[in-house]
């Protein structure tokens, strides 16, 4: 259930720390929303797309410094970055379906993205216990899942146990797109224990 592919185009690659950190600031936004309103919330991540459309029109000038190497996958340095894309798309929606679902849940879903996915490469670094058919570890599953349930607690409770598990059986079962499928499949589990609980 836990096995991902093995063609995966990330397994040759080394997490990249710069990546991942931004990848992790992605939780203050279900934080605004909550504490300020989703107004902010939107506005901060028309910021970060602003900001990302901006890296993307000066990455080819910026090949020979250093941050490039620190920010972009070698299959995206010669194209578009897809992913960083629908990790944003993914918050927009989930920030639009806070005014029409619980919006707790959404956010707790936001947090497994922005927390769960970006704590478990690194600390997978650290582990040696590969899942079967993969070049994940069972000790960044478990990284990312214990530190989505911790923060996400705040916004669900225990139910963020749920969300995170669903999120990170994703995250190591899929090769491409998981800023996509990781916080839906967070989402749709905890509406589901929501109704069963």
């Amino acid at each position: 259930m836990m096995a991902a592919y093995n063609n995966d185009p990330l397994c040759g690659e080394k997490a990249l720390p710069l990546r991942k950190i931004v990848h992790m600031s992605g939780v203050a936004v279900p934080f605004i929303a909550d504490i300020y309103g989703r107004e902010y919330a939107a506005l901060a991540l028309a910021g970060a797309t602003l900001i990302f459309l901006i890296t993307e029109a000066i990455k080819a000038s910026e090949k020979k410094r250093y941050v490039y190497g620190l920010l972009w996958r070698n299959r995206e340095k010669e194209v578009f970055a897809l992913d960083p894309l629908l990790y944003i798309l993914s918050f927009f929606v989930l920030l639009g379906l806070s005014y029409f679902v619980n919006a707790g849940i959404c956010y707790a879903s936001m947090v497994v993205l922005a927390l769960g996915d970006g704590v478990a490469p690194l600390i997978g670094r650290l582990g040696s216990l590969r899942l079967p058919g993969s070049c994940k570890t069972v000790e960044g599953t478990i990284g990312g899942v214990i530190l989505s349930s911790i923060v996400g607690f705040y916004f669900v409770g225990v139910l963020a146990v749920v969300g995170s598990v669903a999120g990170m059986v994703t995250e190591c079962s899929i090769s491409r797109h998981d800023n996509l499928f990781i916080p839906f499949a967070a989402l749709v589990a905890m509406l589901l224990g929501n109704i069963l609980f």
